[in-house]
């Protein structure tokens, strides 16, 4: 079997390893922020004890992030 990939092959996809780098890098400093705005909660804690609505909030929360994330990585690529 005979592959024939395009000539822009490998710098899209190491475009694509360094965007998933910052986003997941982004997602982690938006989750410290999220953690340093909120004193009064120990995330932590309540996810070790099985909290669940602490578990869902931050579920929430992250796929928020993501989605911000996504849109601002689409936006500097030329998307829109």
């Amino acid at each position: 079997m005979n592959l024939h990939l395009p000539d822009y092959f490998l710098a899209d996809l190491a475009v694509t390893v360094a965007f998933g780098i910052v986003a997941i890098l982004l997602l982690i400093l938006g989750y410290k922020a999220f953690d340093k705005l909120t004193p009064g909660v120990d995330f932590d804690a309540d996810l070790k004890k099985g909290n669940i609505a602490t578990a869902i909030v931050i579920g929430s929360f992250l796929l928020g992030i993501c989605y911000v994330i996504a849109h601002v990585i689409s936006a500097t690529l030329g998307g829109t």
